[in-house]
């Protein structure tokens, strides 16, 4: 015999039961209804935003300055040995910018020094014109020579110059020729420091 305390606790659990069954059925139609094609109605997540718009002319940019890393290679090359020998300037340098080259490494030899060491570069392409015939390009660099010094070819001892000052604005102009990017000038500003 169950008492009336039993019968309302049966009665209880029932509805209890009964409500998560309900509450499980809904659910369960409610996550059935949400098939492939429901999904394609729904509407479209905002695109994103495109990127900003690279620049067109970088890789020429980019080209130029690998060209003028190049150059300085090659240039310290004739510094060190006094020689324009096996140094790959006349691929990367032409015009006055060979000449005025040539007359620096003379002018070591003649007074017997030659240059150690290496300058920081920190080279920007300061103008580009792709239009022109042939390309035209314009790179500025703050030339810190602090660690590339003349020194006697004899004895390794530095060679007092009159210059003291080590950090120069330098601007180098360069021209697209036969495919190829070559620094045909160069200015270097002694009397002002960067």
């Amino acid at each position: 015999m169950t008492t009336p305390c039993q019968q309302q606790s049966r009665t209880t659990q029932f509805r209890i039961l009964l409500t998560a069954a309900v509450i499980a059925t809904t659910v369960a139609a409610v996550t059935t209804g949400c098939t492939k094609e429901n999904k394609a109605s729904l509407p479209p997540s905002p695109a994103a935003s495109p990127p900003p718009s690279a620049d067109p002319q970088a890789a020429e940019k980019d080209e130029l300055l690998g060209v003028y890393r190049a150059f300085w290679d090659a240039q310290r090359k004739v510094y060190a040995s006094g020689s324009t020998k096996d140094s790959g300037i006349e691929k990367v340098a032409g015009d006055k910018a060979y000449s005025k080259i040539q007359t620096t490494r003379a002018y070591y030899v003649d007074n017997g020094s030659i240059m150690k060491g290496e300058p920081i570069l920190s080279p920007t392409v300061s103008a580009l014109d792709m239009t022109k015939t042939p390309a035209a390009g314009t790179i500025s660099d703050c030339v810190d020579t602090t660690g590339y010094i003349q020194v006697n070819k004899e004895s390794g001892q530095p060679v007092e110059t009159l210059n003291s000052k080590r950090r120069h604005l330098s601007t180098y102009t360069a021209l697209k020729i036969a495919g190829a990017w070559q620094i045909r000038d160069l200015e270097i500003d002694r009397d002002r420091t960067c």
